[in-house]
């Protein structure tokens, strides 16, 4: 379990809107195919994109990056209005940080179970936690609000292993787009992605599409 939050929690910070990391991505046009094929065929990996609405594939980006492929789906809101009724349509409530709640310092280390205590709050509205991993409709993701966008992602629900995907995530992110129908959340789907290289868009890879 510890392994899988900090994979996701990696994942968080890697897709937030961090300029820094986002401008060392792009100095890369494309992922190898070696890399980008190096776990699932590339059979397989254009299935999944051609039947995928609003989610997408992100391959690793390996190194000491540590993070893990997954499977995501972006939605953007503007205001807290309209974050809290995107997330009432989706059954979340957030927890409300208590004021005596503990805080890290800034660069002094933790061991696992004194990090524990520590809340993760939402930068938007430090006042509420990050609602980290979650069910919705029995589908179990890790959620995490930053910079106007939720995030979606969903791996290790066959075995556990935060930091792969199987077909099993892959039907996890189709029945959570069906949610989203559902829902009437289409309008607020983020094409942010596609700026990514390791996000795996029609954008920048265009024939993994055909």
């Amino acid at each position: 379990m510890v392994s899988f939050f900090f994979a996701n929690l990696v994942l968080a910070n890697a897709t937030s809107h961090n300029t820094n990391t986002l401008c060392f991505i792009m100095k890369t046009e494309k992922l190898s195919e070696i890399w980008l094929f190096d776990k699932h065929s590339e059979s397989e990996v254009k299935s999944w994109l051609k039947k995928l609405k609003y989610g997408f594939f992100k391959r690793a980006n390996g190194g000491h990056a540590n993070d893990g492929d997954n499977f995501q789906i972006w939605l953007n809101y503007k205001t807290e209005k309209e974050l809290f009724e995107i997330l009432e349509k989706l059954k979340i409530e957030l927890n409300r940080i208590p004021a005596n709640s503990p805080k890290a310092i800034p660069g002094k280390s933790y061991n696992w179970k004194e990090f524990e205590k520590f809340k993760s709050e939402i930068k938007d509205f430090p006042n509420f936690e990050q609602p980290l991993h979650i069910e919705i409709n029995d589908v179990p993701c890790f959620c995490w609000i930053e910079n106007g966008r939720i995030s979606f992602s969903l791996s290790g629900s066959e075995n556990g292993n935060g930091y792969e995907v199987t077909e099993s995530d892959f039907n996890n992110c189709l029945k959570l787009e069906s949610v989203f129908e559902i829902n009437d959340l289409g309008k607020y789907v983020s094409s942010d992605y596609e700026n990514w290289i390791t996000c795996i868009s029609r954008k920048v890879y265009p024939e993994l599409f055909e």
